[in-house]
């Protein structure tokens, strides 16, 4: 479980003026996930060990390149057997489970952030946001779906 993150360095950019913006259509949304520089460490509270994995994650926008928004830091995982944890992925083998746990625990925690900044430099949203279509239902007498039945 992630038991600890922060957040050491954000950078942002816009290469583009808003005057230009406007005229690409299709903007490609990427993001780059880089876990690394896995060690073990003591917490200040907590478990004995846990397992630091630094991180580094970029949202490019592209069509061409329109801006970026970078984020550098690092999340404590505890759990299981620390030393064997880091041993195998020092050895190119790492827990596909801690490694999931710990990318989808970031991906989490920056999003939000992204959204601001994304907003705050004028790129489009940094994930897709739900679109809402209301439409009139008709109804047919004689017709049941499963939650009129």
């Amino acid at each position: 479980m992630i038991v600890g993150f922060a957040i050491n360095k954000i950078e942002s950019a816009r290469h583009v003026s808003l005057e230009e913006l406007p005229k690409y259509r299709n903007i490609n949304v990427n993001y780059d996930i880089n876990l690394r520089n896995l060690s073990a460490v003591k917490p200040p509270m907590g478990p004995d060990k846990v397992l630091r994995i630094e991180y580094s994650i970029t949202i490019n926008y592209f069509s061409p390149s329109i801006g970026f928004i970078r984020f550098e830091g690092f999340c404590d995982y505890a759990g299981g057997n620390i030393e064997k944890i880091l041993k195998e992925w020092e050895g190119g083998r790492p827990d596909v489970a801690v490694q999931n746990e710990a990318a989808n625990n970031v991906m989490a925690r920056i999003i939000p952030l992204a959204m601001l900044i994304s907003q705050s430099l004028c790129l489009p949203p940094a994930t897709p946001l739900p679109v809402i279509n209301f439409q009139k239902v008709e109804a047919e007498k004689d017709k049941f779906d499963q939650y009129h039945a």
